[in-house]
């Protein structure tokens, strides 16, 4: 349920584009905003098949059609609404697809206990009784457990909300001041603080903040400080009637309201201090004041772009990691209050020993259930978005990879530079844009691969021989693959020009439920190890995840994993015998400490080391040695 909100971490900064002033558009063919967006929304409706093997006929099809649709390429710094609806809708599907999985499992849940009450023993008092009484006391401590868990929510929020101290909020304002002779004597512009006529900027940039935004957030703001990021490098003065020379500042601020004020008290002086909210507040300050020039006027719309996309990024990560903790934490109360009915529906079925209900009725409502879950997790539509940059002859790509685990934190974004010697293939100068788009999504179809990995899901199935649910995975498989193109752009950053892709993808996966097998069974695996260490080979990590993957399936068996080495004499092999049962031991504790590090419970492990005693290869030359350098694993029943 978490995984779809550590995408919108990842996807969104696919927004950020670089901070106007360092970038220009070199789009001659854009028509204007809202006749480009329109035609874009059209244009792509539908979705082309992602081709295999060297079928070009598609990616060439879908350019050539999307840049007809929009009459030529589209503005470097615009954002689509297609694309924006693409990312909402990203969003929605992996929250629908989860909420829709846990209901059926709760179906499935409630209608596999009703049936287990019916079969054990539904004709026998005591039985009945005993099982009843097992029942409850398992579900109070469930609900003794979920307890636990809401308690740990309202730790890991207050965790958070603290950690925003650190997050600004951006603003725009315009200053007005009589010229001295020290107002920028600071050597950092950047420093600005520490001149005193900026000491009035906190009060009205933190009231903007607070008027703008406060609404929005379930958190309060604190006193707050602020930093300034960025001046407009060009001085402007303008002299009034009574020759009197004024001088305007355009800053960029960051403001901080979610931390406590660290700033020193400042002499302020006077001075008049304007929010730029706007473009039509831009276009009538300049106006009424008389300053400022084109340049400065397009730089204000830029950057007030910049600030309303940041801003309204960043307040949606807060909300949504804040929806996050209010939806774990009524979802566990959900569970709660239908956990403790079940309590009082269960004693007063064990008090009053009524019979166990229609069994036709119970059965047929189990298989019901039973099928509707297994039938809507065997397929399933991922959502993705990817976006590719080509900047000379380097190649990077930037895509989000839902069903991340929520334990690895500390994961940032997923950018990937593909090789040069590739990139490098794909020519640029004095060819038709189509043709270079196409290039772009063809390499990028060689290099970008679904990790099925990350769509693993936890489902559950009937072990009829125990009476009792067991837990497995989803293990999955691309049926098919589309696409749609979002936005094609060309600009320059300084010398360079940049070729940017933002896709949408739709992928169809099938699974197949992986769950451990009730029964007993062997697992056996030969991994080899370098020469001299204890570090396994490359070719053997397969190996090894095949071997977790069997020994999974019989938790209750012995692992007896033995170490080996070669046998060759200390100048040409391993060393000595007594060093050659060291590193056995070593090549087998190394492999132990792998497998606890998977989950394996330690208790399991017996560990073996034969040296150089049991040769795999007779031969003296390296090829058969390397055979000796392993490590065999064992696992069978009643080892």
């Amino acid at each position: 349920m978490t995984y779809f909100r550590i995408f919108l971490t990842v996807i969104i900064p696919f927004f950020l584009m670089a901070q106007p002033g360092n970038a220009q558009d070199t789009n001659t063919t854009t028509t204007s905003p809202n006749v480009s967006e329109s035609a874009e929304v059209k244009s792509n409706k539908a979705f082309h098949f992602v081709p295999e093997g060297k079928d070009q006929k598609n990616f060439r099809d879908a350019v050539t059609e999307h840049i007809v649709s929009n009459k030529g390429i589209q503005d470097f710094y615009s954002i689509p609404a297609v694309e924006t609806q693409w990312l909402n809708k990203i969003i929605k599907s992996e929250n629908q697809w989860h909420i829709e999985l846990q209901k059926l499992e709760q179906d499935y849940r409630k209608a596999f206990q009703r049936r287990v009450e019916l079969k054990s023993g539904q004709n026998d008092r005591a039985v009945r009784i005993e099982n009843y009484t097992t029942t409850i006391v398992k579900l109070e401590k469930d609900i003794a457990d979920i307890r636990r868990q809401i308690v740990q929510i309202n730790v890991d929020q207050q965790v958070y909300i603290n950690s925003l101290n650190e997050t600004p909020v951006t603003t725009l304002l315009a200053i007005k001041t009589l010229y001295t002779a020290d107002l920028l004597s600071v050597k950092e512009k950047l420093d600005v603080l520490n001149n005193s006529i900026f000491g009035n900027l906190k009060e009205p940039a933190l009231a903007h903040v607070a008027a703008t935004y406060g609404k929005t957030l379930n958190i309060p703001f604190q006193a707050g400080y602020i930093r300034v990021t960025y001046m407009y490098p060009e001085n402007i003065t303008h002299f009034d009637s009574q020759a009197n020379e004024h001088v305007y500042l355009f800053l960029r601020v960051e403001a901080f309201p979610f931390s406590p004020d660290v700033t020193d008290n400042i002499e302020t002086k006077g001075v008049n201090v304007k929010i730029l909210e706007n473009p039509e507040q831009v276009m009538a300050y300049l106006k009424t004041e008389e300053v400022g020039d084109k340049r400065l006027h397009d730089w204000l719309i830029k950057e007030l772009d910049y600030q309303k996309l940041n801003n309204s990024y960043l307040l949606n990560i807060i909300n949504g990691r804040l929806d996050d903790f209010n939806l774990f934490r009524k979802g566990l109360k959900h569970s709660i209050t239908e956990l403790s009915a079940n309590v009082q529906e269960l004693a007063a079925k064990r008090d009053s020993v009524i019979g166990s209900g229609n069994a036709d009725k119970i059965e047929a409502d189990y298989k019901l259930a039973k099928k509707l879950y297994h039938r809507f997790y065997t397929r399933r539509n991922v959502l993705t978005q990817e976006k590719y940059t080509l900047e000379n002859d380097v190649m990077f790509s930037l895509f989000h990879i839902e069903g991340e685990s929520s334990k690895n934190k500390k994961r940032k974004k997923q950018k990937k530079m593909l090789e040069s010697t590739i990139a490098a293939n794909i020519p640029i100068s004095g060819r038709p844009l189509k043709d270079v788009f196409t290039d772009i999504l063809i390499t990028a179809n060689k290099k970008r691969k679904l990790n099925l990995q990350n769509y693993r899901e936890r489902i559950y199935n009937s072990n009829l021989e125990q009476t009792e649910l067991i837990q497995g995975v989803l293990e999955w498989k691309v049926a098919n693959e589309e696409f749609k193109i979002l936005k094609l752009t060309r600009g320059n950053v300084g010398s360079r020009s940049h070729f940017v892709v933002h896709l949408a993808k739709r992928t169809e996966l099938h699974s197949k439920p992986g769950f451990p097998s009730p029964k007993n069974g062997v697992c056996k695996a030969t991994l080899l190890y370098k020469r001299g260490k204890d570090v396994m080979r490359n070719s053997s990590k397969t190996s090894l995840a095949e071997l977790e993957k069997c020994l999974r399936k019989f938790p209750q068996q012995i692992i007896q994993i033995t170490g080996h080495t070669d046998p060759l004499k200390p100048n040409y092999g391993e060393g000595s015998k007594y060093s050659n049962v060291t590193l056995g031991l070593k090549r087998a504790q190394k492999l132990m400490e792998a497998l606890v590090k998977s989950d394996f419970n330690q208790g399991r492990f017996v560990i073996i080391s034969k040296g150089a005693k049991e040769p795999a290869a007779l031969g003296k030359k390296e090829q058969d040695q390397g055979l000796n350098r392993r490590v065999e694993v064992l696992s069978v029943p009643k080892l």
